[in-house]
Formats: C-alpha cells, structure tokens, sequence
C-alpha cells in the first residue's frame, strides 16, 4: 500500500473516495447502477495504465529561496484579514453572530446562503481561493517555518471561516496540515487538531440548527423535559450533530449519484453538453443547471413551495448528464489524465501531493471538473506548489 501511496499516491486517493462513494450509492440503491459506475472506474484505470506507460516524467528545478515562502505566508496573512474585513462590511454584520441571536430556522437559512451569494462574484471567488487554496498552503508552510506567522493565520482565517456557518469551510483550512501530520506520523497533533474539528462542527450545528436545541415538557412529569428533535431525542444532540456530518461525508456522495441516476434520462433529458459550462460554450449549446433540475425532483415539496436549492454530484456524473454512457467513458479517461498529471507534477513528493490533494479530490465526489480546478482551488493550488517547490516534507 505505502508503494502504491508513493507512486500513484493521488489515483489510490480518488479510488478511496470512490469506494466511500459507493458506500452510499449501495445502502440508497443496492446494487442497480453498478454497471454505470464500473465502466468509469474500468477506463479510468485503463486509461491511467496505458498512459502512465506512455508520458515520460519531466525533471523539476530546484527550489526557491525560502524568503519566497515566507513572502507568500505574510502576503496570504494580510490578504486573509482584508478579504474578512470586506466582506463582513459588505454583508452589513458578521453572519455567525447574526445567527446567534436568531431562532427562526428559515431565517438562518437565508443569513447562511447570503453569506455568499449576498457578496460581489470577485469577493465570493477571493474567499473560495482563501479557505480553500491560499490559507491551507500558507498554514501548511508555517507550521515547519514560522509558527507565530501560523498562530496568527490560523485565528483569522479559522474566525473568518466559521463566521460565514459553513463547517466544512474551517475543516478546510486544516485538511493538509492533518493529512501532513498523519503521513509523518505526528499522532499527538494530529488528534488535537481532529478534536478540534469535532469541538466546532458541534458549535457550528448549535449555531446553523437552533430547532434542535428546543425542548417541550415530558408528558407524565413534573418539571422536565424531552428534546423535540427526533434525532437530538434518540442520540442527544452532540451525537446527533457529529452523525449529520458523517452521512454527509460517507453517505452523501453516493446518495447525489443515485438521484442523478434515477432522475436521468427518466425525468430529465440528456443535455448533449449543456450540463458543464466550459463545455456548453465550447459546443455552442444553452448551459443548464442540472443540480437546480436534481434537486427540484428530488425534494419536490421543497420545489412546490419555491425554495430554491441545488444538489452537486461526483465529478463523473456530469460526463453522464451530457451524453449517457458515453459521458462515463470520456470522464474515466478525462479523469485519468488529469490525475496522472496531477502525480507527474509532484512526482516523488509523495507526502506533498497526499497532503494538497485530499481536498480537491474529495471535492470532486460533489462537484464538476472544471468547478474544482477553479473555485475549490485545485489549480491554484498545484501553481502554488510548483512556484515555491518546498524544500522539506511538510510538517516536518
């Protein structure tokens, strides 16, 4: 396995996630698409085989000065303050503070989605490229180089996370830094920084989710009383919330697929390339927003009462709302090539390339290609990698 990690460390990632992936699409379908599933991983593998044979690995200069590092550290620090300034002036309020003092659900509901689509596109994307390219890597590079330059960023780019109510926004921030720290085998800070993400994902829930803290008197006493939540009732509700976030890591993805599956073409035509926006302006046809179309027949009462929302899927997905089939087999092989060059950029910087690629391949079991090269910042992050070209092993 340690073999494989070194060699092909971002292709048995992508597999690992698919296998996560599967878990869900099982439990929601059994085994019904499968077949569809198997044929991406089939020319993904083949694809990934075949061209690993045929493209040479490519030499890589030596690395920069380390004042670039911290150049880049002190510029991500001052960028993370200004962008958390602006956009909390921007908004009119800091939103997790808003939601504090809030007990309607719809209106937190309303606090959270302005928090991003109630900013300018520029400040929206600028944010994106922070928590989840910039500061990761910043945070990353400080923890071997500076530590009072990562203190400093950690506590303003972790207020500034959790202020917009997104709980993956502030485990973001720290997904390299954890995976470093595992891969060299740092137990002790590895733990801390895990009970770390427990301790605010249960915060951020108390926040995001006042209903599950109501409670109603308990029939046949005196005094006390029962949560009204189902799930706070039967697991209490620490539990309850770390459970929410365990479907939607482990059961989520799959559950996106089998609706893509069952609602396409039953229920929503093929879009011939209309489903990917790049695509659709390269072929010349309308652009579609399949997760809008998804969701609406997914969760038709929510539809019936004109509540907007979207439901993103694995990247692949995509590939199959084109063209069907076809669309899983251009996928596997689009897939493939990105990700052998992906593991050709890093090359035997094996423990570099696990740390800035969880994330991004992660982010793929829920969102197109083209979405997680540019606003989940998986290229930005692999030009940042290939300009500062660290000289040590990450967290060491």
């Amino acid at each position: 396995m340690e073999t494989a990690l070194k060699r092909h460390g971002v292709l048995v990632l992508h597999l690992l996630i698919m296998a996560l992936l599967l878990i869900g699409l099982v439990q929601r379908t059994q085994f019904h698409f499968l077949p569809q599933v198997s044929i991406y991983i089939g020319v993904l593998l083949a694809g990934y085989a075949l061209l690993n044979r045929l493209v040479p690995g490519f030499r890589r200069p030596a690395a920069p000065s380390s004042a670039y590092t911290l150049l880049f550290i002190r510029a991500v620090l001052i960028a993370q303050v200004v962008q958390m300034i602006a956009h909390w002036a921007w908004l009119g309020g800091i939103p997790l503070w808003e939601a504090l003092h809030e007990q309607d659900d719809l209106r937190i509901v309303e606090i959270r989605r302005a928090a991003g689509e109630g900013v300018p596109l520029l400040l929206d994307y600028f944010s994106h490229f922070l928590i989840k390219a910039l500061v990761p890597m910043a945070l990353l590079l400080a923890w071997s180089t500076n530590r009072r330059l990562f203190w400093l960023l950690a506590v303003c780019a972790s207020v500034y996370a959790a202020s917009l109510l997104a709980k993956s926004f502030f485990i973001t921030l720290f997904v390299p830094l954890l995976l470093a720290l595992l891969v060299t085998r740092q137990w002790r800070y590895s733990a801390v920084l895990v009970s770390l993400f427990l301790v605010v994902t249960v915060l951020l829930s108390t926040a995001a989710n006042p209903q599950k803290l109501r409670s109603r008197p308990a029939p046949g006493t005196t005094g006390q009383s029962v949560a009204e939540d189902a799930g706070v009732k039967e697991h209490g509700f620490v539990l309850d919330a770390l459970l929410g976030v365990g479907r939607r890591v482990v059961l989520m993805p799959g559950w996106t697929v089998a609706e893509w599956f069952t609602h396409i073409p039953s229920g929503i035509p093929y879009a011939k390339g209309g489903a990917v926006r790049p695509l659709a302006v390269v072929l010349g046809v309308p652009y579609t927003d399949y997760t809008e179309k998804v969701y609406d027949l997914a969760y038709p009462e929510m539809a019936a009462k004109q509540v907007p929302g979207t439901m993103g899927t694995a990247s692949f997905m995509y590939g199959y709302a084109n063209f069907g089939t076809w669309g899983l087999f251009g996928s596997g092989l689009i897939t493939a090539c990105v990700l052998l060059l992906v593991q050709r950029i890093y090359g035997t910087r094996w423990k570099w390339a696990l740390a800035l690629n969880a994330f991004p391949l992660l982010a793929l079991s829920g969102s197109a290609l083209p979405t997680v090269l540019l606003t989940h910042g998986w290229g930005l992050t692999i030009l940042l990698f290939l300009w500062l070209r660290p000289a040590h092993e990450p967290a060491a």
